[in-house]
């Protein structure tokens, strides 16, 4: 049984990956676009209210940032389940959580609580279309599971050892509040679009044309790109190197993790546990 396994997960990266439909199927360019459009000009209306000095500052802050997000779980949902009403209907609703999620954060800690709306939303009601199953929305074995919290786990406890001997940064928690606050954002924002966006739509279109491992290469590499382009990352250069190199494991890692189970929840999972270790590091 284990060999039986074993060829099973080495084909898995070695063939084609077909799930569900036919291979080739176009993108819905128009509809990817539109999509494009209305979170841009949102995002743009964000910032412009950021710029104001008044109590809207914060407010269009708040917009500005749910609106990436949001803008990744649309663009995922139309590149992967199909540009319908439903598949656009299911994401607006997630992001509704992360506007408010975001928006309420900037007023108090807890109200980054309402992050969690969206993948409570959002995996909930995927599961009930079957055209979700294609960005890799089904329920993973508990095994595959555990593997998502182990490989989390490991990368991060190698990136808090590494960078407090080596660069001597601290590892402690300064403000509980703050914390869960960031903890939230992970789950229901930035760990959440992520793997929506680059282990379930890209990785899913990138591996019906090639092989696993240059489907993987074009996610990862996106993924690592969108990290470094966050305003939040620091401007210090070891900062940088250690993001790219971190962040590049973790996709690995995660589309590893889809190709064995099937399912995005086991990345997910190992995407969450990383960066509840990676925000326990403080200068």
């Amino acid at each position: 049984m284990p060999t039986v396994r074993m060829e099973r997960a080495v084909r898995l990266l070695t063939e084609i990956f077909e799930p569900y439909r036919p291979a080739r199927r176009p993108l819905p360019w128009a509809a990817l676009a539109a999509a494009a459009l209305t979170i841009a000009a949102v995002g743009a209306a964000g910032l412009a209210l950021e710029r104001l000095d008044n109590s809207l500052r914060d407010v269009g802050r708040g917009i500005a940032n749910a609106a990436v997000h949001t803008g990744f779980l649309v663009g995922g949902a139309i590149a992967g389940a199909g540009a319908r009403l439903a598949t656009v209907t299911l994401a607006g609703r997630a992001g509704v959580g992360l506007f408010l999620g975001s928006i309420a954060s900037r007023f108090s800690p807890w109200g980054a609580l309402l992050y969690l709306l969206a993948p409570i939303v959002l995996f909930v009601h995927a599961r009930q279309d079957p055209a979700f199953r294609r960005l890799g929305v089904t329920r993973p074995s508990l095994r595959a599971s555990i593997f998502g919290v182990a490989a989390g786990a490991s990368l991060s406890a190698h990136l808090l050892l590494s960078a407090s001997l080596t660069l001597g940064y601290a590892v402690r928690m300064s403000h509980l509040g703050e914390y869960l606050a960031a903890a939230a954002y992970d789950i229901g924002a930035s760990g959440l679009s992520a793997e929506w966006l680059f282990r379930g739509a890209i990785l899913s279109r990138c591996w019906q044309r090639w092989e696993f491992w240059p489907a993987a290469g074009v996610s990862t590499a996106l993924a690592v790109v969108r990290y470094l382009l966050d305003p939040a990352l620091p401007s210090a250069v070891e900062v940088r190197v250690g993001a790219v190199f971190y962040t590049a494991l973790l996709g690995v890692s995660a589309c590893a993790l889809r190709a064995a189970s099937g399912s995005l929840l086991p990345g997910y999972l190992a995407t969450v546990v990383f960066f509840l270790g990676y925000r326990l590091l403080a200068p």
